[in-house]
């Protein structure tokens, strides 16, 4: 773990020397840099950020103790370790009150110094190390609870055990959540000249936003995503009296709309169920906002789901299950290959559409009209319809179609999805998954292992299979998503570098600087300025 130093001081002889008599590199520094007064120090530890700044007192410009002063204020991070003279002792003394580490008293003791210095370092490198340890617990505990609270969304079978955190009376049982679902219209027709990876990046980009946004005034928030252009927000119902405030969540959400709108003009609408619901009850109530974004009004806004009377949103709840199965069925069936199941559901459709009465028409209209955008959707990440084919759909879209008109289109693509599939060898389906499997799971730690696991086959087997597709090994592939998506979040999002590495699944900011570099032949600060200097 190597560790930055500045060291500070107006006289030319005594930087040199500090530079130079000192063994920094046996010491764990592997970059010394130098400034001649406060000012110019100030400028290099905010661009170079060191961990140690070794400083004079009196200097022209701006003294060591502004510098204290101002390094505080811009927080910045750093130990600092001031050289002062026997006069300025007591000067030096009421500047620890400001966080500094230690002082040296001039004329400098170069073996005092060095053994200070190593002290310092190793309590750095120390306090690093448990900082480290800690980030990575959390994190682990973020993503362990947020792959729980999916599959409860997703309506899995979960066992309230599986949650990392405790409530204050230790029952974890009793945790109750309120959701937010944001939604944007459109989104599938208008990010169709969008590539995976810059989809992939803005959807992610989004997400931490909302995280960033909503966070603040929603503690243990969790942000889902199941689809692109779509967002869940999961988080503990206040208890008591204390209830979500709409008024408290409207600046967020203007935020969080300039921030699409300077990307895409898509109109954004949120719906609310402000709860108290259980763990059980998190999968219907993720159905019943969606259902309640549908079959309302297409306008951009914040609707409150609670507001509104319970049968409005399902007067057959059965029927609404099984409606709800087509979509995931769909995505389901697509992705493991199953004809039968694409089949299944082709005739279901039809049946279901041919016993509707005139008052279920309507109703069933927008689920028709949604569950087609949720083919295409699905249909185009498996590259499954040619390009012209697709665009060709989204303008039929935006024209007026009968109930008859949409269930035939539905119905047309899901024979073409299966006799796509049926055309497909068996290792090619393995492919498929395997390559939505690594979409859906760039920011998570996997392996070969994994990967194989999910698919039900060998990982010697695996490699031969993705090899022979791909023309690439596994790690090759893997490093390249991800660097491409390094690349998109490097100019379209404002987060750091060490942000950016740990979404795509890299801990450490070095590690993911060293594979960025290799891949682009620059730093991802390099590439950021770049891409900034080219916008």
């Amino acid at each position: 773990m190597k560790l930055k130093a500045l060291l500070v001081d107006d006289e030319i002889h005594i930087l040199t020397n500090l530079s130079k008599v000192l063994p920094w590199e046996e010491m764990g520094f592997e970059v010394v840099l130098l400034a001649k007064n406060g000012k110019e120090a100030l400028e290099i530890a905010s661009k170079h950020r060191p961990d140690l700044i070794l400083s004079d007192i009196r200097m022209p410009v701006m003294d060591g103790i502004q510098l204290l002063q101002e390094l505080r204020e811009r927080e910045i991070p750093c130990e600092i370790l001031l050289l002062t003279g026997y006069q300025e002792f007591e000067y030096a003394r009421t500047a620890i009150r400001y966080g500094v580490k230690d002082y040296i008293c001039k004329p400098i003791n170069y073996f005092e110094l060095e053994e200070t210095v190593r002290g310092i370092a190793k309590q750095i490198r120390e306090k690093r190390k448990n900082l480290n340890k800690e980030q990575r617990l959390n994190q682990v505990v973020d993503l362990a609870n947020e792959n729980f609270l999916l599959h409860s969304l997703l309506g899995q079978e979960t066992d309230a055990e599986g949650l990392l955190w405790d409530d204050e009376d230790g029952s974890k049982e009793q945790r109750r959540y309120a959701m937010l679902l944001l939604d944007l219209e459109g989104y599938s027709h208008r990010s169709i000249a969008w590539t995976l990876h810059e989809r992939k990046a803005w959807n992610l980009h989004i997400k931490h936003a909302l995280k960033d946004v909503f966070g603040e005034v929603l503690p243990g928030l969790t942000v889902l995503q199941i689809r692109e252009g779509e967002w869940c927000l999961v988080f503990p119902s206040p208890s008591g009296d204390r209830t979500v405030d709409e008024h408290a969540l409207m600046p967020g959400f203007e935020r969080i709309r300039q921030l699409i709108r300077s990307k895409e003009e898509l109109p954004v609408r949120m719906c609310m169920a402000a709860g108290p619901h259980g763990l059980q009850e998190i999968s219907l109530v993720y159905h019943r906002l969606q259902h309640r974004l549908i079959l309302g009004a297409a306008q951009e806004g914040f609707v409150k789901a609670d507001a509104l009377p319970t049968d409005d949103f399902a007067p057959d709840q059965d029927a609404m299950e099984v409606q709800w199965g087509w979509i995931e069925q769909l995505g389901t069936g697509l992705r493991n290959g199953s004809g039968e199941v694409l089949e299944r559901i082709a005739g279901e459709l039809k049946s279901y559409i041919g016993g509707l009465d005139e008052r279920q028409a309507c109703a069933a209209e927008k689920l028709m009209h949604y569950l087609l955008i949720h083919l295409l959707r699905e249909m185009r990440e498996l590259q499954m319809l040619p390009g012209e084919q697709e665009e060709g759909l989204w303008k039929r879209l935006r024209e007026p179609m009968s109930l008859k008109e949409l269930l035939s289109i539905i119905v047309s693509l899901i024979e073409h999805a299966r006799s796509s599939l049926s055309a497909k060898k068996s290792s090619e389906l393995l492919m498929m998954s395997a390559q939505n499997y690594i979409q859906n799971h760039l920011g998570r730690d996997f392996g070969i292992e994994d990967i194989a696991d999910y698919l039900g086959i060998s990982s010697s087997y695996f490699c031969l299979l993705f090899k022979n597709h791909f023309g690439e090994t596994f790690v090759e592939y893997l490093t390249k998503q991800r660097m491409e998506m390094a690349k998109c979040l490097l100019r379209t999002s404002e987060r750091s570098i060490a942000q950016i590495g740990s979404s795509i699944g890299y801990q450490e900011r070095r590690y993911f600087t060293k594979v960025f570099q290799k891949y682009t032949g620059m730093t991802p600060s390099d590439y950021r300025q770049k891409e900034s200097n080219v916008s």
